[in-house]
């Protein structure tokens, strides 16, 4: 129950955000793009937002935070100011942005843009942050805390939150509440700078950059005396006129969107999958990505079995053959892993860079838009349909190698490694939504597949920096590398919650992006 109850709260903060989004586009005719430029904002700001704090305390102007550290208001009325002036300052270059063009004339304009602002935030922090600290605290729950070098202080902290999560897993429902009044401040900041832009006024951009920074400092300084839920409630306080101003001011009528029902939609998505999913069975695409999986399944055993052997009996290479050790079931793994990651992406590409470039480009698209479908989806039935694909191949993959590992050295753990199969699976959605987001912006195929490839190597060379390793795809490689063989493998939330909003941040970015495209 406490897993699922985790899980479960993971999962709002996630998709919490994208639902209000969705209720508002529905009733409103605003694009995804302001939610877009939300979230861009929120991740530009942190770009300097993090280093001025960091500057501030090698300064000494920002000092210790706890309980007892001298000029504890000082240091969190700066760290407020810091966070309200750098996402303000954001929030402006953005605005600016959209006023230039013209996208952001209504209130509903200014929601968006600060449901796309909040909601980030609560994916990445509510999200990705929670799932790691809970992953790595459900970890040591029966470990010996005094062998783990820590201080006094961070003992007693790790043993009140080992407590609260075993004796009251209710209380992570407390970090979704505060993820609501979150997003409800970032809304009405946004909605402030939005006014402050259309009636051409400054005060209610200070007003907001001061709300942000005087519930921020608050924040700080009372979860060094107060109990968990007493800070939730001074946030609400805070929070609380924010929200009843930002329903006084809400339209009295919707500009709502014409056209079909949300089960019709969704039910047209459904008629698009199916389509797809045909149209990839009938060029042998499908049969082709599972063969080849299946190939690197069956093939990677043999290889790790049989390779010291073939050097014995190859004229020149028999001194090499006494330097390779024993092959065993962990070299079988490794050689499965390692034919999926080289070739499999680069496949992963092939699969998908014409998905919307080659049908915008032959006039196909065109044609399927007029049915009428929605373009989301138009976009997300063709990521749908690679997923199970790749979910197929995948899944007899990695029933191939276990069972050829099984035949050929010491046997796997099933269930550990069936759950690394899943994880590589997620290693290909992310590679997937990369390459749609690259097709959506291509105007060619050939396009579409640079920056595609582009973007898979982006996101390479960001795993391959220490500190941002664990939140990107190398990431549920190297997990998926450790199941299955003996010992144990700690839990990754963080990884899985990273690249999880990774792919969704993809896909919205690319029917934010579609939506504007003349067909």
């Amino acid at each position: 129950m406490t897993i699922f109850l985790f899980t479960f709260a993971v999962l709002l903060m996630l998709f919490i955000p994208l639902g209000l989004a969705v209720w508002l586009r529905r009733r409103f005719a605003v694009p995804w793009l302001l939610f877009c430029l939300g979230m861009l904002a929120f991740v530009g700001s942190q770009t300097y937002h993090i280093p001025l704090n960091n500057w501030l305390t090698d300064l000494g102007v920002i000092g210790e935070v706890s309980p007892n550290a001298p000029n504890l208001w000082r240091t969190a009325v700066i760290l407020g100011l810091s966070a309200g002036i750098s996402e303000t300052v954001a929030r402006v270059l953005g605005y600016w942005f959209l006023f230039r063009r013209k996208l952001a004339e209504r209130f509903e304009d200014g929601v968006l843009v600060g449901l796309g602002h909040g909601g980030i935030e609560a994916m990445i922090i509510g999200g990705i942050f929670l799932a790691g600290s809970l992953s790595s605290l459900w970890a040591i729950r029966n470990v010996d805390l005094t062998t783990l070098g820590m201080t006094a202080a961070e003992m007693t902290a790790v043993s009140e939150q080992l407590v609260a999560i075993t004796e009251t897993p209710w209380v992570v429902f407390a970090g979704v509440f505060e993820r609501l009044i979150a997003i409800t401040l970032h809304v009405t900041i946004s909605v402030l700078v939005w006014r402050a832009f259309k009636t051409r006024q400054v005060w209610p951009m200070l007003l907001g950059a001061a709300l942000h920074a005087f519930l921020d400092a608050t924040a700080v300084y009372a979860a060094q005396f107060l109990d968990a839920i007493w800070i939730e409630l001074i946030l609400l306080a805070i929070a609380l006129p924010g929200a009843i101003w930002l329903w006084r001011q809400w339209p009295a009528e919707a500009t709502t969107v014409a056209g079909l029902s949300w089960k019709e939609e969704l039910r047209l998505w459904g008629t698009a999958v199916a389509h797809e999913l045909t149209l990839q069975w009938r060029t042998r695409r499908a049969l082709v990505m599972v063969a080849v999986f299946v190939l690197f399944g069956l093939a990677s055993p043999l290889i790790a079995k049989f390779t010291p052997e073939l050097l014995q009996n190859t004229p020149g290479a028999e001194q090499f053959a006494g330097l390779i050790p024993e092959p065993t079931s962990a070299d079988a793994v490794s050689q499965y892993i390692r034919n999926l990651t080289q070739f499999g992406f680069v496949l992963v590409i092939l699969l998908g860079m014409g998905a919307v470039a080659g049908e915008k480009s032959n006039g196909t698209a065109a044609i399927i838009l007029s049915k009428p479908l929605p373009r989301w989806a138009f976009l997300l039935s063709k990521f749908t349909a690679q997923g199970v694909i790749y979910f197929v191949a995948l899944l007899l993959g990695t029933l191939a190698t276990y069972y050829y590992t099984l035949v050929l050295f010491e046997p796997l753990a099933f269930g550990p490694f069936l759950f690394g199969g899943f994880l590589l699976w997620l290693w290909t959605l992310v590679y997937t939504a990369v390459t749609l987001l690259g097709s959506t912006l291509g105007k060619s195929t050939g396009g579409a597949a640079g920056l595609a490839l582009l973007g898979a190597i982006l996101l390479l060379i960001l795993g391959s920096i220490p500190q941002a390793a664990n939140f990107f795809p190398g990431a549920l490689v190297g997990w998926a590398s450790q199941l299955g063989l003996p010992g144990d493998v700690p839990f990754s939330g963080a990884a899985l919650a990273a690249n999880g909003v990774l792919i969704l941040v993809f896909l919205v970015t690319a029917v934010a992006l579609f939506e504007r495209q003349e067909i």
